[in-house]
C-alpha cells in the first residue's frame, strides 16, 4: 500500500463501477484511503449461480435516520483495531436481497498533509500548498466493505461502508478538515484516461446523527453524462462511520438511513448498547 491517492474525490474510484471512466484514478487503501469500489470489477459469484436465478435486488432501508452520540462515554484516547471495526460492518442483506460481499479489508489508517495534497491536486493548481489541507497527521485503524449486485459474471457496487477509529480529538479534527477541503474545492476538472471530468462537491449538515454528521453530494460530469453520488459521514465518539450510496443504486435518503444504521451498530457494539 503506497499511501498515495491521485483521485481528488471521495467517491472517484466508484466511477469505474458506474461507467463514467475506466482508469486514471489511483486508490489509496492504507492511508488517506476513502473507500474504493474497484473490487466490484472482480465479483465473486457463487459457482452455482445461473442466469435463471432470481436477480439481486436493492431494498430501501426502513430504519430511522437517527443515531445516538457517544462522546459522553468514550475514552478520549481509545482506538479500536481494524478487526474490531470489521466485526461491526453491516451484512450485505442490509442493502437488499441476494447481494454479495465484494472487497473487504481491515488495516491501519493514516492521513497526512501530503496525502491530502496528492488526493486533491486537481483542485490546488500548480505547487499551491494551502493551509486548509490541514497540517496534522491522523493515525488509527479502518475497515471497509463493498456490497455488490452480481448477475452472471457481471458485478457493480451498491454501497461502500467504512469505519475509521481515531482518538476522539483526532476524529473530530479530521472530520472538520475533510469538510473544509470540500468547501474550498466545490468545482474543478480532473484528468482521466479518456479526457477530463468536471467534479462538483456540496456539503450539508445532518441532524440527530451521532455526535456530528454531514452529507456529501458529489457530481461528476463526463462526456455529457452526469452522475450524482451521496455519502453520509457520522462521528460516533472516536469512530467515523460512512456509507457511499453508488449512483443509480441508492439515493440520498437510502444513503443517510444506511449510514444511520451503521452508526447505531457502531455505538452499540463498540461503546455498549445501554450507554450514551
Amino acid at each position: 500500500m503506497d499511501g498515495r491517492r491521485v483521485a481528488p474525490a471521495l467517491a472517484a474510484a466508484l466511477v469505474m463501477v458506474t461507467g463514467l471512466a475506466g482508469c486514471g484514478h489511483e486508490t489509496n487503501r492504507a492511508g488517506e484511503g476513502e473507500a474504493s469500489a474497484s473490487a466490484a470489477a472482480s465479483p465473486r459469484p457463487s459457482p452455482s449461480r445461473t442466469q435463471e436465478s432470481p436477480a439481486p435486488e436493492v431494498v430501501a432501508p426502513t430504519g430511522p435516520a437517527t443515531a445516538p452520540g457517544r462522546d459522553t462515554v468514550t475514552r478520549p484516547q481509545q482506538v479500536f483495531s481494524g478487526k474490531e471495526l470489521e466485526k461491526v460492518l453491516l451484512p450485505d442483506s442490509t442493502f437488499g436481497r441476494r447481494l454479495q460481499r465484494g472487497d473487504e479489508h481491515a488495516m491501519p489508517f493514516e492521513s497526512t498533509h501530503e496525502q491530502r495534497r496528492q488526493r486533491w491536486q486537481f483542485c490546488l493548481g500548480g505547487d499551491e500548498d494551502p493551509a486548509w489541507l490541514g497540517p496534522a497527521t491522523y493515525r488509527g485503524a479502518e475497515a471497509v466493505a463493498h456490497t455488490l449486485r452480481v448477475i452472471g459474471n457481471e458485478g457493480e457496487a451498491v454501497a461502500v461502508q467504512r469505519l475509521v477509529s481515531l482518538p476522539v480529538a483526532s476524529a473530530r479534527d479530521h472530520m472538520r478538515v475533510e469538510q473544509d477541503i470540500m468547501r474550498h474545492c466545490p468545482s474543478f476538472s480532473s484528468d482521466m484516461e479518456a479526457g477530463s471530468a468536471q467534479e462538483e462537491y456540496a456539503v450539508e449538515p445532518l441532524e440527530e446523527l451521532g455526535d456530528e454528521a454531514y452529507l456529501v453530494i458529489h457530481k461528476i460530469r463526463y462526456e455529457g453524462d452526469v452522475r450524482t453520488e451521496y455519502s453520509a459521514h457520522i462521528r460516533v465518539g472516536g469512530v467515523l462511520a460512512s456509507v457511499i450510496g453508488v449512483a443509480g443504486m441508492a439515493d440520498r435518503e437510502d444513503t443517510v438511513r444506511w449510514a444511520a444504521q451503521l452508526a447505531r451498530e457502531t455505538g452499540s457494539a463498540l461503546y455498549g448498547a445501554g450507554q450514551g
